[in-house]
């Protein structure tokens, strides 16, 4: 008797203890896994807390006012410590399944090959170039080796685009998963943070400190959609590159950098490219809102909103729209605003590679020894080349 009281209480211990994810659908309190589907991602904060989560309810208020009738599911680590689902309750998402294991990479790849009809991805991690996208720990993840990723491309759309919202996931797992999966993936090249909508109409970073003199965080959002929806719910924070090179844990990258999300478009037409960028930036939560009655001028805002860093400390924003502006009049192609040399990339790739020791008899990449290889010979062409494509996207070239 005794011997199965102790069995028992193992049993539970092991089940309080063990780690979880959550399965939620938004405003619905079922899933229809035929239905076209927008699909968000999150792996654990830690010390950022539920800034992933935010980040992503704001894209997904933004799908559903561009699409009134789509479907949006949010499957998350179920970080303990955080109420979960008291936070996805938050954002007008309700729990359909609570899953009781590990949250890594075969577990994600299961629970997106029940949906036949994917639209987009959006995964907001922390992640290294190095091992791919972090779920619920460094060790369980989503890289290129996670079994079954290659085929999951038959369930997505025509459409379809996946954006990595981590750092660094543009070196090597955005351009390869393009390739894998046929459709357009976007991914970082530095180091990732959040920005929040204050009240001088810009994004700042999410942090102490950061906002110009008189400026002041808002509670409501009334710029990037058509109603005013409250800061509360996810309406005024978004997930952007920063702009500088990545020094963190792996290491110091700093031959460069990119200070916006790359699309990658290997095994993928020109049309189908562009769409799918412009339909990404038209779900982002931007400064102004876009819809297909937009004017140039706030296209060309929204665009260098995307692809354009900002400082509570310089004008380097507007600076940089305009440099991109004039850069459709003349030759020279090469302006920067990255805080070092940016990386030269195409739509298929960049010209740079990050090299790490490793752990003596393991083949495991050792931590703080990597560094970035710049491999471009010319000045690199990148940001204009986007900002060009963007507008054609648009129609406006």
């Amino acid at each position: 008797m005794i011997l199965k009281k102790v069995a028992l209480l193992s049993t539970l211990i092991a089940s309080y203890n063990s780690n979880a994810y959550l399965i939620s659908s938004f405003k619905a309190k079922e899933i229809d896994y035929k239905a076209p589907t927008h699909i968000l991602v999150a792996g654990v904060g830690e010390k950022l807390g539920t800034q992933f989560q935010q980040s992503a309810a704001g894209r997904a208020l933004k799908f559903r006012e561009n699409n009134p009738g789509v479907q949006i599911v949010f499957i998350t680590a179920d970080e303990k410590g955080l109420e979960m689902s008291d936070t996805l309750s938050k954002f007008q998402f309700q729990v359909v399944e609570k899953k009781r294991s590990d949250f890594d990479g075969k577990e994600l790849i299961q629970s997106l090959e029940r949906f036949s009809k994917i639209k987009s991805l959006d995964i907001y991690s922390h992640s290294s170039a190095q091992y791919g996208i972090h779920l619920d720990s460094k060790a369980n993840r989503l890289e290129e080796k996670t079994k079954g990723i290659e085929g999951l491309k038959d369930n997505f759309t025509t459409d379809a685009y996946a954006v990595l919202n981590g750092c660094n996931s543009g070196f090597n797992l955005a351009p390869n998963l393009s390739k894998m999966w046929k459709i357009p993936v976007a991914g970082s090249l530095t180091s990732t943070n959040f920005q929040k909508l204050a009240s001088d109409g810009n994004f700042y970073l999410n942090e102490a400190n950061n906002l110009p003199e008189n400026v002041s965080n808002l509670k409501q959002n009334n710029q990037s959609f058509t109603e005013e929806i409250n800061c509360s719910i996810g309406g005024c924070l978004r997930m952007k590159p920063d702009n500088y090179s990545y020094v963190g844990f792996w290491g110091e990258y700093r031959e460069g950098g990119l200070p916006f999300y790359k699309f990658f478009c290997n095994d993928v037409s020109k049309e189908s490219c562009f769409g799918a960028m412009k339909n990404s930036l038209m779900n982002t939560v931007l400064k102004v809102k876009l819809n297909d009655a937009s004017s140039k001028e706030d296209i060309k805002i929204a665009v260098a909103d995307y692809l354009c860093p900002i400082s509570h400390k310089s004008n380097i924003h507007e600076e940089c729209l305009m440099k991109l502006e004039a850069s459709l009049f003349q030759d020279d192609q090469s302006y920067n605003p990255f805080s070092r040399k940016q990386i030269e990339c195409d739509f298929l790739g960049c010209q740079a590679k990050i090299e790490c020791d490793k752990i003596p008899l393991t083949g495991v990449y050792k931590p703080g020894t990597c560094s970035l290889k710049n491999l471009a010979k010319e000045p690199a062409t990148t940001i204009v080349r986007e900002y060009k494509a963007y507008l054609e996207a648009f129609g406006l070239n």
